[in-house]
């Protein structure tokens, strides 16, 4: 589009400009501020190509909106928020506009805009709060606009000056007139000014003239600050038609100066135009000259009298005075060896001059409206002494006491200010000329930080805390007022935000300590550089707050760094440098900030610059790094990031993911420097950089980006001070923003439900790597499967609308009744209770999302917590006689549990597998189907039904990571479960919608039953006097029998739908699927049950009904395929009592225990262990329960350990089952990993030797070439070792992790 229609194109991006302005998008963020950057920043480059068109479309933009209504003070402000984008947008382009390529048409649209620009600077309001800006920004287009369109202005101008001398009215708008001190001016353009003016200055009206004088006096400083070049040489080579229009309007201006007050308004105007005449100025220094100059002679004495006092007229000392500051400014500009007349004129004068601007017991004053000129006349004067002789330094030390007037510490301020950020001449001296004076400087910071602090009310200053290596010391014994009013307090923070700006424009001016012992440096410096964070949380004075940032960022550059403490600049780094993090963290985790997502990116640039000064340091990077307060800096920061990450704001959640990407680089720089493997340094290195690399997701969704947080969340492994504390603190602050959602809800998910959602994610997310560090002493605190029950009975707590009680039923933890009251399991108990949140308004909200974010968020090692307390608070419903409690509150809550559970198990979240077996939920999920069973046959219990065998059927998918006390019995109790709902609901509805649900749960029964039978022998109930192998009989019959009955209803309803059709299409299609399954049920019941069911199915093969007898053979045709051997029927029974034999040894209690293998590990006398540990380990890791076999053993074996010492050094069960272990599983992994490098070493030439031995070295060896090779063969083999880490056997992986946790426990 671009290439073939670049009108259009361009027209298009002017328009989502303008669509994308503050005052057209009702709520402002950072996506909607950075597109709007992006519009200007293309609409900037375009307008190189087409000036025109851009330049068009933005004049009637700016049209349009200041022509638009407005109502309130938000619409206000976004008003002129669009105007300055726009404003800002036009000088840009006007900047960027090529000299060369001026056409008429651009000329037109520049004489279109003119008026409008006009419209900013003729309207200013005085005192309305963006009036200054708008019209700063105004004046910055007029000033670019007039670079390449100086005429297009200046015949508006002279266009004015022509109408106002035939005008004869007194109040005239001279508006048009004072354009002239906005323009961009050089030599010629001022010289048309002057000539212009001379042309009609006399037929002016006073009001106009005034204007002029006014104007042109500011269009000379446009000049000289913009082209000091020019200036320059004017006084190396004059121009005569420059001196003489500045000589014809000297006389005119004199002559219209008839009065005393008139002389005061022109004074300023005459000496420049004396100025721009170098021959004229040299004339009149001499004794006697012509009449033609007598009058600027005179000026100058009567002009020296007045400044001396003699003029008889305050008014005219005071415009003395401001003239000869415009004499001693403009002598700045004249380079010293051109021995200009002008510089003794300034010398005749300047004491005098001095002596009137900084007296402190009469300050100068020309009236309250004044006071604002009156410092920028002090900042002038001060500027130009300094530069002219920068060693008489009495007005500096005037400016400087404690006694002046605080006027006179705010002057001082600021003409340091710009003698340090003005664009320097050759001949202008450098600001360490003023370094002396540092101690001073940072004497007058601190006081005057003080007294805000004060006056602010806010908090006390901040000391450094006491595990610093000094003290610093607030001064506060300057000589003012105890009780600063409020109008000093305002004066105060003027002058603070002038200090700080001081800082950040030379930080060395206030850290120079020429004299001063190494201790000291650092005080002062500390000093210095904690008050600047006092500043930044300042949330009444945001530009004070700014500023301070920017002054700390400039002070954290490396070279600046340095000059800290040059004696010991790594230790003082270290040191002051961790407490502004500890401060500056420590704030925005109490969220005391507004601005906390600005104070942030602040934060990311503090932390590269501590990197770069590090890595420009490396080699002693971590000198001085182990003081407490360093520790106690990156755990603060730690929590900081960490608690960003739940923030609603998405910019707030980058710029804290991509700070990790510095902490850990900070990592690597210390670990180099000390040899460490980085990991000692951030134990969760490698998760760090993983959020880091995916910080620059700017244009993912909130939600979508969440979820990768919390991702990457449950990948952390190491418990920290960091991440606990982050738990903790998010976890109170989720527990008020609960109380305050439940007791003040809003209408509509606003920031702070959907913090609260983000927060919640992130405790799920985190929670694992607390639950490691809660550990409490003793064995029993690693739960393994199956932990203890709770004591506890306590009935189902619904919830009311306006608190939050326990949860659904008390819940024990999976480990003890101590450890249930850890945060993370009280966290749990909450969620539990939200879960049932019947809240009218929030209470939907709040149950999907806990549901949602339990099922799919949660940490895998928190899912045996999470388990055993589902599993108790079921349990709870059958604890007491009688009939089971139904209602709603507890419908819901098994609901809840049966979605949590199915997406626990759905979510292969990494590290899911090893946590999933740690808890058995045999017993949970049976008393699911037992509730369910009561529900009825009304829909919600149909659905709920079908969603229950969903989760059967997707926990067989996950059984080999599951673990099961007694999986056969389970499996066989969970069939007959379910398949009662198979026989007890299939074509009993009437209602089409009501047949459609049944058929749902007939196919989802059906799925589950199918997984369920897979490999599963029949176990009738024991004890009903039936012989075992008659019972299986009669139970393979049941099955069998429903499943035939279930197959001829699929056919009979499949004949029944071919006459009709429409929506029993879809019917058809279910139970064609319905059929699928329950073939293949019929087909694992029959081969799992050989013995017992080929009896009852063998004669279908020949069966009268044809689809009968094709049904039996597609079973048996399945069987066959899955490879069942019939000729082994014989052995089945056997199989089957063995079967029952290894059910019985392991066999498991509800609290985990083996009460059958524990009790034969005590009876079997020790010669016969090794055959023992063989039998054990083996038919327990067949039923993938070695895990609680090794957990059992071990756990004794400490028991019974007299001290660590002995752990596992006798000839004990456990030990000789960890032997075995270690030779079954480990065999085949040393032989694929040792057999390659062994033949490496057998395979060496002869002349390479490992001996290090000095008294077996061979003739010709050498000790030191010996060593390398063992070196070299010895970190080839703990590479390789090192490498082999993924195959490492699962069973070995095991045996070390319960090692661990017992140790730990």
């Amino acid at each position: 589009m671009a290439a073939h229609k670049p009108v259009e194109w361009v027209q298009a991006v002017i328009t989502r400009f303008d669509e994308q302005l503050p005052i057209k998008v009702v709520h402002q963020n950072t996506h909607t501020k950075v597109s709007t950057e992006h519009n200007k920043e293309c609409l900037i480059n375009i307008s190189k190509y087409k000036f025109s068109l851009v330049i068009s479309g933005l004049t009637n933009i700016l049209k349009n909106v200041n022509n638009m209504r407005i109502f309130g003070e938000t619409s206000e402000k976004n008003l002129y928020l669009s105007q300055l984008i726009i404003l800002d947008t036009l000088e840009k382009c006007l900047a960027g506009q090529s000299k060369d390529c001026l056409r008429l048409d651009e000329t037109m649209l520049v004489k279109q805009l003119l008026p409008e620009i006009c419209h900013f600077i003729h309207t200013y309001r005085e005192g309305h709060q963006h009036a200054a800006e708008l019209r700063a920004s105004a004046s910055a287009v007029l000033f670019s606009l007039s670079c390449n369109n100086f005429n297009a202005v200046f015949s508006r101008i002279s266009t004015r000056l022509q109408e106002l001398t035939v005008c004869s009215e007194d109040n005239v708008d001279v508006h048009d007139i004072e354009l002239m001190q906005y323009i961009n001016v050089d030599c010629s353009k001022l010289k048309r000014l002057l000539q212009e003016t001379v042309l009609k200055f006399r037929a002016l009206k006073k009001p106009a003239q005034l204007a002029v004088i006014n104007s042109l006096e500011k269009a000379f400083w446009n000049w000289v600050e913009n082209y000091p070049d020019e200036f320059t040489m004017l006084y190396q080579r004059p121009q005569a038609d420059m001196a003489e229009a500045a000589e014809k309007l000297f006389d005119l201006v004199d002559s219209f100066a008839e009065s005393a007050k008139r002389k005061a308004a022109v004074w300023p105007l005459q000496i420049i135009l004396l100025i721009l005449c170098p021959e004229i100025t040299h004339t009149i220094s001499k004794d006697t000259v012509e009449d033609s100059k007598a009058n600027k002679k005179l000026f100058l004495d009567n002009l020296r009298k007045a400044l001396a006092g003699q003029g008889g007229s305050k008014q005219l000392m005071e415009s003395a005075a401001i003239a000869c500051v415009k004499l001693c400014k403009a002598s700045t500009y004249i380079n010293w060896e051109d021995h200009s007349t002008i510089f003794l004129l300034v010398q005749s004068i300047i004491m005098d001059l001095k002596a009137q601007l900084f007296n402190p017991a009469k300050p100068f004053w020309r009236g309250t409206g004044s006071q604002n000129a009156d410092v920028e006349l002090m900042v002038d004067c001060f500027v130009s002494c300094f530069r002219i002789n920068p060693h008489n330094n009495q007005h500096f030390k005037v400016c400087l006491a404690s006694t002046s007037p605080s006027t006179f510490h705010f002057v001082l301020v600021n003409s340091l200010h710009r003698i340090i950020t003005n664009s320097h001449l050759d001949w202008w001296p450098k600001i360490d000329a003023v370094y002396s004076y540092s101690g001073e400087l940072r004497f007058m910071f601190s006081d005057t930080l003080n007294r805000v602090i004060q006056g602010t009310g806010t908090h006390a200053p901040l000391r450094m805390t006491p595990s610093l290596t000094f003290k610093g010391k607030m001064t506060t014994s300057l000589k003012f007022k105890e009780r600063a009013t409020e109008l000093d307090t305002r004066s105060y923070k003027c002058l603070l935000l002038a200090l700080v700006k001081l800082i950040h424009a030379d930080p060395k001016l206030m850290l120079h300590n020429p004299v001063k012992q190494a201790p000291e440096m650092q005080s002062s410096t500390a000093e210095l550089i904690t008050g600047l964070v006092q500043l930044v949380p300042l949330t009444n004075t945001t530009q004070l707050s700014q500023e301070a940032m920017e002054a700390l960022l400039v002070l954290h550059q490396p070279e600046t760094i340095e000059l800290w403490n040059p004696d010991a600049p790594i230790e003082t780094f270290w040191d002051i440098s961790s407490q502004v993090l500890f401060l500056i963290c420590r704030k925005l985790i109490g969220q005391q900030m507004v601005n906390g997502t600005e104070v942030l990116k602040w934060l990311r640039e503090i932390l590269i610059c501590r990197n770069k000064f590090l890595l420009k340091n490396k080699e002693c990077a971590t000198m001085g790094g182990g003081i407490p307060i360093c520790r106690q800096a990156q755990t603060k920061l730690e929590v900081c990031l960490y608690m960003f990450l739940w923030s609603p704001d998405t910019e707030a959640v980058l710029v804290a993911m991509s700070c990790f990407r510095h902490l850990c680089e900070e990592a690597d720089i210390r670990s180099a420097a000390d040899e460490v493997p980085v990991q000692n340094m951030l134990p969760n290195y490698a998760t760090f950089s993983e959020l880091a690399s995916v910080s620059n997701m700017m244009g993912t969704g909130r939600s979508t980006l969440q979820k990768r947080v919390m991702a990457l969340l449950r990948r952390i492994e190491n418990p920290t001070p960091g991440n606990i504390e982050a738990w903790e603190d998010t976890y109170a602050k989720w527990d008020q923003t609960t109380k305050q959602i439940l007791n003040f809800p809003k209408n509509k998910a606003d920031d702070g439900q959907q913090e609260w959602i983000n927060m919640t994610g992130f405790l799920c997310a985190l929670g694992g790597v607390c639950l490691q560090q809660r550990g409490t002493p003793g064995p029993a605190t690693y739960s393994p499967p199956m932990g203890p029950m709770s004591e506890r009975k306590h009935s189902m707590i619904s919830m009311g609308p306006f608190e939050v009680s326990n949860p659904v039923a008390t819940v024990s933890s999976c480990t003890s009744s101590a450890s249930s009251e850890t945060p993370v399991s009280r966290f749990l108990d909450r969620l539990l209770a939200l879960l049932v949140c019947g809240h009218d308004r929030v209470g939907l909200h709040v149950r999907t999302n806990v549901k949602d974010l339990l099922g799919l968020e949660l940490s895998p090692a928190l899912y045996p917590m999470l388990f055993n307390k589902l599993r108790n608070s079921i349990g709870k419903f059958f604890e007491t006689q009688g009939p089971v409690p139904i209602n709603d509150t507890n419908t819901q809550f098994v609901e809840q549990t049966i979605a949590i559970m199915k997406n626990l198990l759905d979510n292969h979240t990494e590290g899911s597998s090893e946590h999933l077996g740690q808890a058995s939920i045999e017993t949970m999920m049976l008393n699911l189907v037992r509730y369910v069973r009561i529900l009825g046959n009304v829909v919600h219990a149909i659905q709920i039904k079908t969603k229950l065998c969903q989760l059967v059927e997707v926990m067989m998918e996950r059984r080999d990571d599951l673990s099961f006390c007694q999986e056969m019995k389970f499996r066989n109790k969970m069939v007959e479960y379910l398949t009662d709902w198979v026989m007890g609901t299939s074509n009993q509805a009437a209602d089409d919608d009501i047949k459609c649900l049944t058929r749902d749960l007939d196919q989802a029964s059906m799925e589950a039953v199918v997984s369920l039978l897979a490999g599963l022998p029949l176990q009738p109930e024991e004890g009903d006097g039936v012989e075992l192998m008659e019972a299986k009989s009669q139970l393979f019959l049941k099955y069998f029998t429903l499943f035939m009955n279930l197959l001829n209803d699929c056919s009979e309803v499949e004949d029944e739908g071919q006459v009709v059709g429409g929506r029993k299409r879809g019917m058809s299609r279910r139970l064609a699927s319905l059929r699928h399954c329950t073939v293949l049920a019929m087909s694992n019941l029959l081969n799992a049950n050989v013995d017992s069911g080929l009896m009852h199915s063998i004669g279908l093969g020949y069966h009268k009904d044809l689809q009968t007898r094709a049904t039996f053979m597609e079973v048996l045709t399945k069987i066959l395929q899955q490879g069942t051997e019939f000729d082994t029927l014989a052995e089945t029974v056997l199989a089957d009592r063995f079967e029952r034999l290894v059910e019985l040894v392991t066999m498991m209690g509800d609290q985990g225990e083996l009460p059958i293998a524990m009790a034969l590990a005590n009876v079997v006398p020790g010669s016969q262990w090794d055959e023992l540990a063989r039998v054990l380990v083996t038919l327990f890791d067949s039923r993938h329960l070695l895990y609680q076999l090794l957990w059992n053993m071990f756990s004794k074996e400490v028991e019974l350990a007299d001290s660590m010492q002995t752990l596992f050094r006798g000839n004990s069960l456990a030990s000789k089952i960890m032997t075995f272990c270690f030779k079954v599983y480990g065999a085949a992994y040393l032989q694929k990993l040792l057999e390659p490098l062994l033949r490496g070493v057998i395979t060496t030439p002869e002349h390479i030797s490992f001996e290090v031995d000095p008294t077996r070295l061979e003739q010709g060896e050498n000790l030191e070439e010996n060593q390398s090779n063992l070196l070299q063969i010895t970190e080839r083999f703990f590479q390789a070792i090192i490498g082999s880490s993924s195959e490492f056997p699962p069973q070995l992986r095991s045996v070390c992790h319960c090692l661990y946790q017992i140790w730990i426990c």
